[in-house]
């Protein structure tokens, strides 16, 4: 495998996984706009463009980290299909991660 192919999979990697993300995204912004009409909140209240864009940076990351764990995979619909899965579920690991590590080193 050369360089060329090997980046290739690093791109299509982030760019799929921040596909997945933007999956998930979507629906959180879907179920959160159906809650704020109950409560009469603004979509600028609760919407954060920040913490949407993290989210599709770890989206990215995890599907980059899926791509190359299948490097050399022939690059189909499963695979394809993998990756977005990876940025979707990924980034939830991710998230779930840091959110352990920090409260760990908080309580030190």
């Amino acid at each position: 495998m050369n360089i060329f192919e090997t980046l290739t999979y690093l791109v299509l990697g982030i760019v799929l996984g921040m596909v997945g993300q933007s999956v998930r995204a979507i629906v959180g912004v879907k179920k959160s706009s159906e809650q704020a009409s109950f409560s009469e909140e603004s979509f600028k209240d609760w919407f954060e463009m920040k913490r949407l864009i993290f989210s599709l940076i770890l989206g990215g990351t995890a599907g980059a980290l899926g791509a190359i764990s299948q490097l050399g995979t022939p690059i189909d619909q499963q695979f394809l299909l993998t990756i977005v899965a990876s940025g979707y579920a990924g980034a939830d690991f991710i998230e779930g991660f840091m959110k352990t590590r920090s409260s760990m080193n908080n309580t030190h």
